[in-house]
Parts: C-alpha cells; sequence; structure tokens
C-alpha cells in the first residue's frame, strides 16, 4: 500500500516539474532574422515582439545573425523559437531540420507582383545579345552573383542557368563572384565589364534612364517571398498565438507591419501576412525545369 501511495505521489510531483518547466520556458521566446549589407533588422522586428510579448505575457528575446546560413544553423540547432527568413534560407533550412513548422508569409497583391524578381544583365557594350549566347560563351564571362545567401541574387539566377547548362555555373564561367549587395551587383553591369550580372528586379527598375546603358537579357517570374517559421516543441497553444497574432497584424499593429516590411525591399508591396500553402515554392523549384536539379543545388548551399 505505501510502496502504491509513493508512486502515485512521485508520478504527481513529476507532472508538476513538467508543468512548470514547461510554462516557464513558455514565457521567454527568442525571435531572430538574418542581417543584410549594414542593416540587422532588429528594429525591424523588434515593434512585432514588444505587441506580441506584451499580449501573452511573454520575455521576448530578439536576435540577428550576420547571415542566412548563420541563422539556419541556429535553427537547426533549434536555438531559435520563431525565425524570420528568405526563401533560399527556408529551403536550405527544410533540407536540414523537420524541427520547425511553416507559419505565415507576406501577401504581395496581384497587381504589384513584379516588385520581386531576379534580373540577369550586362553591360549596353557586350556584343552578346541573348542569355542563351552569353552561356554558349561563358568561358569568357565572369558571372557576377550577390551572397551565397540571397534569393533574387543568387538562387533564382543560378536556377535559370541551370536550365540552360549542366551541373554549377563554376564549372563554365571565368569566376564567379559576389558583391554582397544587390545595387553592386547592378553597377557591375552598368560598367560594361565582360560579366553576367545577377541582382534583385527593384534595382534594375531604380535606375530609371539608365537602363540602356545595360541589356536586361532575363527577369524572373515573381519569386514568393520567405516566410516565418515556428519551432514545434513550443505549446501549440503558443503557435496559435503567433500563427493569429501575424494573420491579424494589418489590423492589430499596423506599425509592426510596416517595421517588418521596411527590413526587406521586396516586401514593401506586401499587404498582410497569410498562412502559407503546401505547393506555394514548387514554381520556384520547376525554375530549372527540373525540380531535383534544384533542390541540388539548394542541398550545396545547406552544406556546413
Amino acid at each position: 500500500m505505501l510502496t502504491r501511495y509513493l508512486l502515485v505521489v512521485s508520478t504527481l510531483f513529476s507532472g508538476v516539474i513538467w508543468s512548470q518547466d514547461s510554462r516557464h520556458s513558455a514565457h521567454k521566446l527568442i525571435i531572430s532574422t538574418y542581417q543584410y549589407a549594414d542593416n540587422p533588422r532588429i528594429k525591424n522586428i523588434e515593434p512585432f515582439a514588444r505587441h506580441f510579448g506584451e499580449a501573452n505575457n511573454l520575455t521576448v528575446e530578439v536576435k540577428s545573425y550576420p547571415k542566412v546560413q548563420e541563422l539556419v544553423k541556429a535553427l537547426e540547432n533549434e536555438e531559435v523559437d520563431v525565425a524570420f527568413m528568405n526563401t533560399l534560407g527556408y529551403l536550405m533550412l527544410k533540407e536540414k531540420s523537420q524541427a520547425y513548422e511553416t507559419g505565415v508569409v507576406l501577401n504581395i497583391p496581384k497587381e504589384k507582383e513584379n516588385a520581386y524578381k531576379s534580373v540577369l544583365a550586362t553591360g549596353a557594350n557586350i556584343a552578346e545579345n541573348t542569355l542563351e549566347e552569353v552561356v554558349a560563351h561563358a568561358s569568357d564571362f565572369v558571372l557576377v552573383l550577390v551572397s551565397p545567401g540571397s534569393t533574387s541574387g543568387n538562387l533564382v539566377p543560378r536556377l535559370k542557368l541551370a536550365s540552360l547548362q549542366p551541373g554549377y555555373p563554376e564549372r563554365f564561367f571565368l569566376e564567379i563572384q559576389y558583391t554582397n549587395n544587390h545595387a553592386l551587383a547592378a553597377q557591375r553591369a552598368l560598367k560594361g565589364e565582360v560579366a553576367l550580372c545577377a541582382f534583385g528586379s527593384n534595382e534594375y527598375y531604380k535606375l530609371g534612364a539608365d537602363t540602356v546603358r545595360m541589356k536586361k537579357l532575363w527577369e524572373s517570374p515573381a519569386i514568393p517571398l520567405g516566410p516565418v517559421v515556428y519551432r514545434k516543441k513550443l505549446p501549440e497553444s503558443l503557435r496559435d498565438e503567433l500563427q493569429k497574432s501575424l494573420l491579424s497584424l494589418h489590423i492589430q499593429n499596423p506599425e509592426a507591419l510596416e517595421a517588418i516590411k521596411s527590413g526587406w525591399t521586396e516586401a514593401l508591396p506586401a499587404d498582410r501576412y497569410i498562412s502559407v500553402a503546401e505547393d506555394y515554392y514548387e514554381s520556384l523549384l520547376r525554375l530549372s525545369n527540373n525540380p531535383a536539379v534544384s533542390m541540388s543545388i539548394i542541398r550545396n548551399f545547406a552544406k556546413d
């Protein structure tokens, strides 16, 4: 009888400790993102962190990692509860970990979908007039990309090139160079170098009349934005609250939504968050004409 009594008490005591630990872990939330150029984007996600923390009586810590790959590594180690990601980072994460669920993505209205695309361009003085001609003479060209973690300035142009030549462009182009921001990549095309330059379409259209100084050889379809992801080990009720909060942010705290958008040029036309459909990124993977090839390219960047 005594043994049975002690077993019941022990079970109840363990349950109380587990419940306390669970509540304690739910009282602090780590929300993170990654840096672009000289902007760590801390100030962009802090207003939402405060909004959500106050509404749910949580202490929220905001962190930023210097590169997309470092954010992905932190997620792989489950050091982060919520992450604001770009598309390439998310696709790399899917290859490395199943510890996170996909929450929401910023919605770009149909009439503004052209705002986030990738452009491949050369200087106006270059003899080649088509992307196919550049690829045929790739050994003469430097391929200028933005950064290894960039979607529009690295992944998307690589996927397009994979539809025109086998393997990786490193095998065909004279050299691969990264500029670390889109404006510098566009400037390389304006200089008239023997270079194929990739950058976001926003940089191209900002040039205005100066676009006559380059040849735009290709413009991608609209690129799906990266999502917000939640760690699956968070209590389900907390994940539900995160989802509800972000889906209603344009109504409940439009200033916090504007702060998030202002950290990502491609997100400026967005009007609200929406839930992510299962097939949301499939069109991007088909850009190489073979989703398996696309995933091999993504896996290459997901390596440690």
